[in-house]
């Protein structure tokens, strides 16, 4: 299986369409370093089987994080997208406080 194949298949085994880059690389796990998912990663967006979207951080405090959210190029991507970016945005704002 290549790297691009086993990106791909994460979104079956985990029963979702869209999830945060972060999330997805630590599911590929220690057997695929860092250059090679970001290459797999790439290459599945330059061939249409995912896309990836950059949400701007709510808060000055997450301006490192990385937002990006990556979704299987389906239909309903860009619902699928938005459905993870509230559910962190709802999980922030419920417990963020700044000082």
């Amino acid at each position: 299986m290549t790297p691009s194949d086993a990106i791909a298949s994460i979104f079956d085994r985990r029963g979702v369409t869209a999830m945060f880059v972060g999330e997805l690389q630590h599911a590929a796990g220690s057997g695929i370093d860092a250059a090679t998912f970001f290459a797999a990663l790439q290459h599945l967006t330059e061939t249409g089987v995912l896309i990836i979207v950059t949400k701007p951080a709510p808060d000055p405090h997450l301006t490192d994080l990385d937002l990006r959210i990556v979704a299987r190029a389906t239909p309903d991507a860009s619902g699928a997208v938005e459905a993870v970016w509230h559910a962190f945005l709802r999980d922030f704002l419920a417990s963020h406080r700044c000082s």
